[in-house]
Parts: C-alpha cells; structure tokens; sequence
C-alpha cells in the first residue's frame, strides 16, 4: 500500500508540473511530427520516470526495514546472502624453528673469535678457539706411542716370537710323545680336536635349532665317544709295553764275553712284592712339557691375533692378551687426547644465526653458554596467543591470517600446527598457546621477537542465508526461531543455523532472502 501512494504522489506531482507548461499554437508542421526539442524530452523524461520509481522502492524498502515495529522497541532487517566468517584475534611472535645456547667444554684463555653477532653459520664450524697448545702436545705424544705399536720394528718383533713359539711348541710335543708315546699323544690330540668341535656344534644348535644341527651334534658326540675308547686302549698298551720298553731298568747278567740284558726287579715298598723297575715320567714332568706347550699355544694364538688387529686396526671384544692390552690403552690414550684437542675449540652443533655473544679474545673462559644461534629458516613460525574463550578455534590444521607488526599493509596465510593442551597463565588472564607456521616464504627478511596480530579461522561459509545475532531466538535443545514480518503479521517460525560471528548468524534452512525478520 505504501508502494501505491508514493506512485501516486509521483504521478500527482508530474500532473501538476504539466498543468503549469505554457500552451504553444500547433503548426501544421508541429501536428504533423514532433520537433527535436520534444523528442529530446521524452527521451530524458522516460528514463528519470524509472529511476525515480526504482529509487522510491529501495527507499521504501530501507525504511520499512529499519523502522520499529508499532508498539515495540524491535528493528526489522532484510535477510540476505552473503559470506560469513567466525575468526578469534591473537598475538603472536616470530620465533626461531630452533635455538642452542652453548659454550665450552673445557676451560682456558680464548686465543680467536671467529664470528660476531648477526653472522649466519654452518654445523660443525669453528666459532672461537682456546689456547690448544698443551692439549696439542699430548695428542702428538699418544699418536706417536700409538704409531710405534704399528711401526715395521714392532711388526717384526712379533713375528720373532711367534716362531720361536711354534719351534717350542713342536720340540714340547715331540718330547711329550716320548713321554707318553706317539699313540697315547696322537689319540689326545684328536679327542682335544673332537671335543672342540662337540662345543661348535652345540652352540649353533643352542642359536639356531633344527634338525640338521641336532644331528651335527650327535655325530660329534660319536666322535668323541669313540676316541675316548681310541685314547683308554693307548694307555693301556702304553702300560703293557711301552712303558716297560721305553722307562724299563735294564742290567747285565753274565760274563763280559756274553752278556745278557734283562729287566731289574726292586720290592714294593707297600705290597713287599717283587716289580720291574721302572724310571717312569713322574706326573711333575708331564705336567711340565704341558703347560709348555700351552704357554707356547697362547704366545702363538696372541701374536697371531695381534697381527691380524694391526692390520684391520680394530680390536675384538674377546682379544685378549698382553700386547692387545697395550695396544687397547694407546688408542684409548690417542682418543682421550683428540677430545680434549677437540674440547678447545667452539664449534656450531646446528646452522643458524648468532643471535648472543658474550667472548673476548683474551679472556679466560668455562664451561658457561657464551653463544647462541638461531635458526630462522622459512617458512616463519610463530607462537600464538589467543583468549581462553577462543579455545574452540584452536585445532591444529586450522587456517590463520598474519600481520606483522614491521610489514605494515600486508597479510599472510598460515596454519596452526600445534596447540597447547593446557592454557598457558603466565599473563593477566588464562590464554591458549599455539604455534603457527606461514604457508610459504616471505620476500622479507625479519628477527626473531617481531610481533604480529594473527587472526584464527575458526570457520567459513560462503553465499550463504544470513541475520543478524539479534533477529535469532534460542529456544534450547538445540532449535533456534526467528520473528518473521509477514503481510504485516509478526510470525514466529523455527529456523536451523550454521556458522556464527558477533554479527551475523548462518541460516541453513527456514528462511529466504529478502524476507524481512525482527531484530533487537
């Protein structure tokens, strides 16, 4: 109704205006077409009308919008489409992706600093330097001990005593042989071999069980069993006749022209009966020509296990033995040595920037951090704070705006990448602690400690249904109305929303744009 009396208001006006025009004579020209200036009237004259009709609508339409409602303090609002975003604000600052404080690991006087505050540097550059010339000295002194183990001399001697070992070692065997006999040796030496093998095959079943290696070890049980048997009849011929023949005390009987070599007799001390005499090995020299052997053994398997750690240069951990020994403490020296070398001088244990330096050529320095580098690769990282209210926006993955406090005008995207589990009450009031990272590199260059406003996404929707805050009513349990201006009736009717801001409300169903709802 209110569309028709501003029409006709227009139309009353253009009434009055014409009724005010000045009457002209027509020619018979002028009836006949109408001249240029009337033409250009009307053409000027029907496109105002038009204007002036469309803008009486949209002014109806604010105005209708934005009136109370009769008898009510309640505003009306239009709905329409539109983009909504739900977004918490923060501070943030630029920190670097990683930082060591450090110094050294050792004391003395700094005899070079090598870089200032501001240098980039890479891992394992030497940053500063101690007096080294003590630490120096010792490690040249270990090296040289360590070299004489390996020198052509020391080589040499070791190879001396091997052989000299194995021709003891083959004299002992010999002369056990006569003591025992060959066969009683050569059966001991065999059943030693067995033996050793009965414990190979045992232990590779022990590691790895199969048929195939349970049978190794009954064969080599055999083995031994048989040569048990092999080494019990040796003796016992070894007592019968060699013994007798070998050990046997032999004299003389009868004239010088024919003599007649027999057997001696003496009386047991303990049964009284008469027994061959007999200089039998006492258990004091087997025992003897044994351990000979054995000692001649080690010095051959030692030496020969020392020739083989010069010449891979690395020790097993079963070596054993007096040379390996000496051989174990001059590396350990040698390395000992390379440390504290190494200890006199600062070196970097990652790239970064030298963002503190607190060392003077000259002075005495500890242990304490005298450096620290940074690193500030891009992308940035930021760390983030945000109000406790806001904790719902914080999820990892979540999209964020940076502007930093030095790049005035511009903005850049990022993502949350990690959040806090806990809120952080370090400030006046409980804030939430995040970390964000920019999506890509920056033209600019900025330190470590720039501040930035971030502002978090916590959701998007775009072309959608939206109202005011104001227009919603919540009604619990999850529904939500809204008071709808219908031909001129208020009417309640339930509405299903989206996303909200302190603006606007997403409305997903229920409402269409361009009705008109009331809003507080």
């Amino acid at each position: 109704m209110m569309v028709s009396r501003y029409m006709f208001t227009i139309l009353r006006v253009k009434k009055n205006t014409s009724s005010d025009r000045k009457v002209v004579p027509l020619t018979s020209k002028q009836g006949r077409s109408p001249s240029p200036q009337k033409k250009k009237i009307i053409w000027i004259a029907v496109p105002l009308t038009i204007i002036i009709l469309a803008s009486g609508y949209i002014y109806y339409t604010k105005s209708v919008a934005s009136q109370p409602v009769q008898g009510s303090q309640t505003r009306t609002a239009v709905v329409r489409r539109g983009d909504l975003t739900v977004s918490a604000n923060g501070s943030g600052t630029l920190i670097a992706q990683a930082d060591a404080s450090f110094g050294f690991d050792t004391s003395g006087q700094v005899t070079k600093v090598n870089v200032k505050v501001g240098d980039q540097v890479e891992a394992g550059q030497v940053l500063a330097q101690l007096d080294d010339r003590l630490a120096q000295m010792k490690y040249d002194e270990a090296q040289r001990n360590l070299q004489e183990l390996y020198s052509a001399a020391s080589i040499a001697t070791i190879q001396k005593e091997i052989a000299t070992a194995q021709d003891t070692e083959e004299s002992d065997k010999e002369w056990l042989a006569y003591l025992i006999s060959p066969d009683v040796a050569e059966a001991e030496e065999n059943l030693a071999i067995a033996q050793q093998k009965l414990k190979d095959a045992q232990a590779a079943a022990n590691t790895s069980p199969s048929d195939t290696a349970d049978k190794a070890v009954q064969d080599a049980e055999q083995s031994v069993n048989y040569l048990n048997e092999v080494l019990t009849q040796a003796w016992a011929s070894y007592n019968k006749g060699y013994l007798l023949d070998t050990f046997g005390v032999y004299e003389n009987i009868g004239s010088r022209r024919h003599p007649n070599e027999v057997l001696a007799t003496t009386t047991d001390p303990i049964s009284g009966k008469t027994v061959p005499e007999v200089n039998a090995p006492s258990t004091d020299d087997l025992a003897i020509v044994r351990n000979n052997i054995a000692q001649a053994q080690e010095t051959i398997s030692e030496g020969q296990a020392y020739l083989d750690i010069l010449n891979s240069g690395v020790i097993p951990d079963n070596a054993v033995g007096a040379r390996i020994t000496t051989l174990y403490n001059a590396q350990l020296a040698l390395e000992n040595a390379k440390t504290a070398l190494d200890q006199t001088k600062l070196v970097a244990p990652i790239s970064g920037t030298v963002t503190s330096l607190n060392l003077n050529v000259g002075e005495q320095a500890g242990t304490d951090s005298v450096i620290t580098l940074s690193q500030l690769s891009q992308p940035y990282t930021l760390d983030v704070y945000l109000d406790a209210q806001d904790w719902s926006m914080a999820k990892v993955g979540n999209k964020v705006n940076v502007a930093f406090d030095l790049l005035p005008g511009k903005t850049y995207t990022g993502t949350i990448t990690l959040v806090y589990p806990e809120l952080k009450s370090d400030f006046e009031s409980s804030v939430v602690h995040l970390v964000v990272q920019l999506d890509q590199a920056i033209s600019q260059d900025l330190p470590v400690g720039t501040g930035a406003t971030v502002s978090v996404i916590g959701g998007e929707a775009n072309n959608v249904v939206l109202v005011p805050v104001g227009a919603v009513h919540n009604k619990g349990d999850g529904k939500y109305s809204v008071t709808v201006l219908q031909n001129g009736q208020q009417v309640e009717r339930e509405i299903t929303i989206g996303l909200k801001n302190d603006t606007y409300v997403e409305v997903k169903s229920g409402l269409e744009p361009r009705e008109i709802v009331l809003t507080k």
